[in-house]
C-alpha cells in the first residue's frame, strides 16, 4: 500500500487507518461536490473528505484557457464516456461524451460537442434558466425550489465583472452575483456583424433583451462566460471553491481514486444507514473510508452506477446483475434528459478580422414564435402524444412550459474566419425541452466499468419536428435584411432545404448533443419516478445525498452550469441549516 501524502490540502493515496471518520465523504471533486465542501468546511468543526477520480488539473493550459477549444476532451482529464448506438439510427453513435475527470469537474472542461468547417464552441457559458422552469420545479413537488430560491442560490455563486462601456453590450447589473466564487464576464470582441443579426432577429418578429439571466429569457442578449477578464482563464469550482481555501484542514481531498459503492451499517427497510464508501486508487487497491454522512457528486453519468453498485435502483435488475437490492429504486439512471441541436452555416460576403473564435449572441424563443402558424396544428398534436419513458408529472410540467410561453428553442450564434477564404455565420437550432427520455445504467458489479449510457433521441417524434421548425425559423431571420445582406450562400443544410420534411431529415442526419445531461437520479416524489427528495436526501436512506446534475428535474433554458452552481449553493445551504 502506498503512503499517504499530504500536498497543500491534498490527500493521495489515502488508506482508511490514516484518516479517522468524517462528518462528510463527498463522492466528486466536480461542479457540485467542491461547492458543497467548501460551504461545509466554513465552519471549522466539521469535516469532510473528497474523493476525486481524477487529479489537481494545475498547470494544465487546456483547463485554463478558455481559448484552446477543446484541448481537453480526450485527455487523462476527460472520462470519455462511451455511448450505445442511436436507437433510429443503430450504424451510428455520437462517440464518446465528454465529462471532466479533474478537479472542477465538466466546469474545468465543457465545451459544445460540436465541430464545424472552421469552428469549436466555447462552452465556458454562464447563463440561467427561465423562472417559468424553475418555478415548475416546486410544482413537481420539490418544496422550496422555486425560481426565487434557485435563483437567489445561483447569484450566490457569481462574481459579476461588468464589460466595459467601450464594449458597447448591454447588461442588467441587478440580474447578477457580485460577490461569489466564479468570475463571470462578458466577451468583449464580437464582430461588426453583430448589430445587423440583433436587427434582423427583431425585423423577423423576435426581440431584443438586455439581459438573459434575469428570469425571463425571451430574446436575443449577450453571452456570459465563466471567466476572469483580467487575464481571460477559466473560472471553474476548483479555482473559485477549492484552491483558495486549500489550507483549511478540515477540508481534504483524495485524488486519482474511484468510488464503487456506497457501504451500509443497517439496511433496515426504509432507513438504510450508510457507514462510507469503498474506493479503488490507481494500483488497483480497495480501500474503505467511514463518514456520518455520504454525498454522491459524482455527475449525471457516475452518480447512478454507484448508487446501483450499492444495491439501490430497479431490484429486478440489480438482481439479475447479482447485486443484493438494499432499496428498490426504479428511477434511478432513468429519466435522462439531453438538450439537442443541428448546426446550420452560411457562407459571409467578407473576412472578418477576429481575435478569437467566440460565440457572442444567444437569442431565446418559445414555440410560440419559432413556429409559423401554419405548422403550429401539427406541432401542437405532436405533443399530445406522451413517449413511454416520460412520466405523467414530467409530461404535465413540459405542456405546463409550452402553455406558458416559456423559452423552448435556443439560437446559438457565431462567426468565425478560416485560414482562406470568407467568414461562415453559424446559426444553430436547440431544442432545450426534448420529451424523448434516455438512461444510463451498470453493466456489471466492476465499480471501475463503464455503464452504458442510452441516449435515445428522438423517440418522440416532437422533437424532431422542434429542431426542423426551429431551423426553418433561423432560414427566415437569415434572410430577413439587414444580415440577409452579408449572406452569399447556405453551406449547411445545403440550399433549397426548406421545408419541415427535408429539415426533419437533416436533423435526424446531423443530430448534436449539447452535453447538458440532467435527471438520473431525479428529485420529485417517490411516486413519479423521483430518486431524492427536496432535501436532496435518496430515498429509503438516512444518510446518503445526490447533490449534482442528476437531480435536476427539468433542462433550464441556458447552459447548464449556472444552474448546477445554484443547486449545490441550495443544496449546502440546507444541510448547513439542519447541522446548526
Amino acid at each position: 500500500m502506498r503512503p499517504s501524502t499530504r500536498l497543500a490540502g491534498f490527500l493521495v493515496g489515502v488508506c482508511a487507518s490514516s484518516v479517522q471518520a468524517l462528518d462528510y465523504v463527498i463522492v466528486g471533486g466536480g461542479t457540485a461536490g467542491l461547492v458543497v465542501a467548501n460551504r461545509l468546511t466554513a465552519n471549522p468543526s466539521v469535516s469532510v473528505m473528497v474523493l476525486e477520480a481524477g487529479g489537481d488539473g494545475l498547470g494544465n493550459i487546456n483547463i485554463s484557457d478558455p481559448t484552446l477549444i477543446g484541448a481537453a476532451w480526450g485527455t487523462q482529464v476527460d472520462w470519455q464516456f462511451p455511448t450505445e448506438p442511436l436507437l433510429f439510427d443503430g450504424n451510428r453513435t455520437l462517440g464518446n461524451a465528454p465529462r471532466g475527470k479533474v478537479l472542477g469537474g465538466s466546469s474545468a472542461i465543457n465545451v459544445r460537442n460540436l465541430r464545424l468547417k472552421c469552428i469549436v464552441f466555447f462552452g465556458d457559458v454562464f447563463d440561467r434558466g427561465d423562472d417559468r422552469e424553475y418555478d415548475e420545479w416546486l410544482a413537481l413537488g420539490n418544496t422550496g425550489w422555486n425560481a426565487q430560491s434557485i435563483m437567489a442560490a445561483g447569484e450566490k455563486a457569481e462574481h459579476f465583472f461588468a464589460p466595459n462601456a467601450t464594449d458597447d453590450i448591454d447588461y442588467t447589473l441587478t440580474d447578477h452575483g457580485l460577490s461569489g466564487n466564479i468570475a463571470t464576464s462578458y466577451n468583449s470582441a464580437a464582430p461588426p456583424i453583430h448589430d445587423d443579426i440583433i436587427s434582423s432577429v427583431v425585423n423577423a418578429g423576435g426581440r431584443e433583451t438586455a439581459d438573459n439571466d434575469g428570469g425571463y429569457v425571451n430574446g436575443i442578449a449577450h453571452v456570459t462566460n465563466a471567466r476572469l477578464p483580467s487575464n481571460n482563464t477559466r473560472s471553474t469550482s476548483a479555482t473559485g471553491y477549492y484552491f483558495p481555501y486549500s489550507n483549511r484542514t478540515n477540508f481534504q481531498v483524495t485524488l486519482n481514486v474511484v468510488v464503487t459503492k456506497i457501504l451500509w451499517s443497517s439496511t433496515a427497510s426504509g432507513s438504510a444507514v450508510a457507514s462510507g464508501v469503498e474506493y479503488v486508487d490507481t494500483d488497483g487497491t480497495t480501500h474503505t473510508i467511514n463518514a456520518t454522512t455520504v454525498i454522491l457528486s459524482a455527475g449525471t453519468w457516475g452518480s447512478p452506477p454507484i448508487l446501483e453498485r450499492s444495491g439501490v435502483g430497479n431490484a429486478t435488475f440489480l438482481e439479475s446483475l447479482g447485486i443484493e437490492s438494499v432499496i428498490d429504486l426504479p428511477g434511478v439512471g432513468e429519466n435522462l434528459q439531453e438538450q439537442i441541436m443541428a448546426p446550420m452555416e452560411w457562407s459571409l460576403n467578407t473576412s472578418l478580422s477576429l481575435n478569437v473564435v467566440t460565440p457572442f449572441l444567444l437569442n431565446m424563443e418559445s414555440l410560440q414564435t419559432t413556429v409559423g402558424s401554419e405548422n403550429l396544428a401539427t406541432l401542437e398534436s405532436l405533443l399530445d402524444v406522451q413517449p413511454p419513458n416520460l412520466s405523467d408529472a414530467l409530461y404535465n410540467a413540459h405542456k405546463a412550459l409550452y402553455n406558458k410561453s416559456a423559452p423552448w428553442v435556443e439560437e446559438y450564434i457565431s462567426v468565425s474566419t478560416p485560414a482562406s477564404g470568407p467568414s461562415v455565420l453559424t446559426w444553430i437550432p436547440v431544442n432545450l425541452h426534448p420529451l424523448s427520455r434516455g438512461s444510463v445504467h451498470i453493466v456489471s458489479t466492476n465499480g471501475t466499468e463503464y455503464p452504458s449510457i442510452q441516449y435515445n433521441l428522438f423517440q418522440s417524434p416532437f422533437d424532431t419536428y422542434v429542431l426542423a421548425a426551429a431551423a426553418q425559423r433561423i432560414q427566415s431571420i437569415v434572410s430577413t435584411p439587414p444580415i440577409s445582406n452579408w449572406i452569399t450562400g447556405q453551406i449547411s443544410p445545403s440550399a433549397g432545404v426548406t421545408s419541415i420534411e427535408d429539415l426533419q431529415a437533416f436533423a435526424l442526419a446531423n443530430v448534436a448533443v449539447t452535453n447538458h445531461i440532467i435527471g438520473t437520479a431525479l428529485m420529485g416524489p417517490l411516486e413519479d419516478g423521483g430518486v431524492v427528495d427536496a432535501s436532496l436526501k435518496v430515498y429509503g436512506t438516512k444518510n446518503v445525498y445526490v447533490i449534482d446534475a442528476s437531480v435536476v428535474p427539468i433542462e433550464p433554458a441556458a447552459h447548464l452550469q449556472a444552474t448546477v452552481y445554484a443547486v449545490a449553493e441550495r443544496a449546502a445551504a440546507l444541510l448547513t441549516s439542519t447541522s446548526d
